[in-house]
């Protein structure tokens, strides 16, 4: 391991999904792999699966004391050596109407993709080489298409995703005295499990007696359509995987194919593009 301390990378959400790929890519990079698990009970079967390059780190992005915790893990495992990358992966999605929706399950979202990423970002940052004398590191963002276009009955995901590149603007530019550069992805369609987590066609079932019955059907339709469409989330993994790699990256990268409202949010006015998903998923005659 002594040799692999100078490539490393810490993935949070590292147990499905982008966090996942994002492992074994690196893994397959010759990185030594720090991936962040909720569920203790997973330890022990990816450890087995990835091998001793992989450490497994349990905790919750939400909870400081348990990442601070993770950083004496990492910072013992490093041995005086810095944190090459971190990424910040660990995200939900839920959707529903504003109306409906709570405000818990909206707390979450931002405390998953926002605070999450706050609070690893200040807990690691002498690893990546505010307090070393260490090349500094790489910040990398998971954004999504939702973090640049606000869709109907995605409040809660889409408020997140912009606060989180928000974020990391400031981040960036604060950054720029320690030589630590903060880097935004933004996948599009990809083929993860996340909308599956969402329970989408589940939820629909809790809104057949609202007015937004057959809009929330229509879009529920739409978002399973373009998941089964997407790309393989390995290579997003690979994509990534090349973007840490760059001297001068650029500050965001957006990957994946377009959907319907990719397309028309980066061509027309707004108030036209409103229209026209208003009548596409019936939100208006």
């Amino acid at each position: 391991m002594e040799n692999k301390l100078n490539k490393s990378i810490l993935v949070t959400g590292c147990s499905s999904g982008i966090g996942a790929a994002l492992g074994s890519e690196f893994l397959k990079q010759d990185f030594l792999v720090f991936g962040s698990i909720r569920d203790k009970k997973m330890e022990r079967p990816l450890k087995k699966k990835y091998g001793d390059n992989f450490i497994p780190l349990v905790f919750d992005v939400t909870n400081y004391k348990q990442i601070s915790k993770a950083y004496k893990k990492v910072k013992l495992t490093l041995k005086g050596a810095n944190l090459g990358i971190l990424i910040n992966n660990a995200g939900i999605a839920k959707l529903g109407p504003v109306e409906h929706i709570s405000s818990e399950e909206f707390d979450l979202h931002l405390k998953t993709m926002v605070l999450g990423a706050f609070n690893c970002v200040q807990i690691f940052l002498p690893l990546l080489g505010t307090k070393n004398k260490c090349s500094p590191g790489k910040v990398i963002n998971i954004s999504s298409g939702g973090g640049s276009i606000g869709s109907p009955f995605m409040a809660s995901y889409c408020s997140s995703k912009h606060a989180l590149e928000g974020f990391s603007e400031s981040l960036r530019r604060e950054l720029l005295i320690h030589g630590i550069k903060v880097i935004i992805v933004a996948p599009r369609a990809f083929k993860t499990a996340i909308w599956d987590k969402s329970n989408v066609d589940g939820r629909a079932v809790g809104y057949r007696k609202t007015v937004y019955n057959r809009a929330f059907d229509k879009f529920t339709n739409y978002i399973n359509e373009l998941s089964e469409q997407g790309r393989d989330v390995q290579v997003l993994a690979r994509k990534i995987y090349k973007i840490s790699s760059l001297k001068k990256p650029r500050v965001k990268y957006s990957m994946g194919p377009s959907g319907l409202q990719f397309y028309l949010t980066r061509t027309l006015p707004k108030k036209l593009v409103d229209k026209m998903l208003g009548k596409y998923f019936l939100l208006m005659k």
